[in-house]
């Protein structure tokens, strides 16, 4: 493990996260299965990390109540969000880890930070190795919109520069860019778990 890694690791430690290290999607996925009741109802953001997991639809054939505003009509995304950030538990991902463990999300909706920031007592962040970067929040805000944002723009149909040339734009009046989170430490009487993917996952 090199230096920058293990900065990070101690870093997320420190600042009250469990960290869970995992080297695949699948073991991710067998991890989470094995962590979230088959009781609990579970919330999710928008995330392609989670959703490459696979566990979504595993905790769905298991009997979990899933709250995906993916899976949703869209007369009831807004019930489905609002449930979601009132589940047991909320499965997300983070846009990029600072060298010092902190994480940092930039969201469109607010849906994600939202249930982040007031949500579920239990979150697990899936996050792959490549989010990591070598720098603060400065860095990490960079990276997400150097190689986050343009392919998921892209998916989601959006008409920004980032989409059409891969390049941020500064004027971008549709703009998935709208607010950004930088999670320093788990909030008081929550609890926080990273499931630290080492296989590239998500954007």
């Amino acid at each position: 493990m090199d230096d920058l890694m293990q900065r990070a690791l101690e870093g997320m430690k420190k600042n009250g996260f469990e960290v869970v290290q995992v080297a695949t999607a699948q073991e991710a996925k067998t991890y989470l299965l094995s962590a979230i009741s088959a009781e609990a109802s579970v919330g999710t953001g928008g995330s392609m990390t989670v959703l490459e997991t696979g566990v979504l639809d595993a905790l769905v054939e298991r009997g979990n109540t899933l709250y995906s505003h993916w899976k949703a009509a869209p007369e009831d995304k807004p019930q489905t969000l609002r449930n979601a950030r009132n589940a047991d538990v909320y499965l997300t991902s983070a846009n990029a880890v600072t060298k010092d463990g902190r994480l940092v999300l930039v969201d469109g909706t607010g849906n994600r930070v939202g249930a982040v920031c007031d949500g579920p007592q239990q979150v697990y962040f899936v996050i792959s190795h490549k989010k990591l970067v070598d720098g603060g929040i400065n860095t990490a805000v960079a990276r997400i919109k150097k190689q986050a944002c343009p392919p998921n723009a892209s998916r989601l149909g959006l008409d920004t520069p980032c989409a059409r040339t891969g390049i941020c734009g500064a004027d971008c009046p549709d703009s998935m860019c709208r607010l950004t989170l930088a999670v320093d430490r788990t909030p008081r009487g929550r609890h926080f778990t990273v499931v630290w993917v080492e296989e590239p996952l998500g954007y």
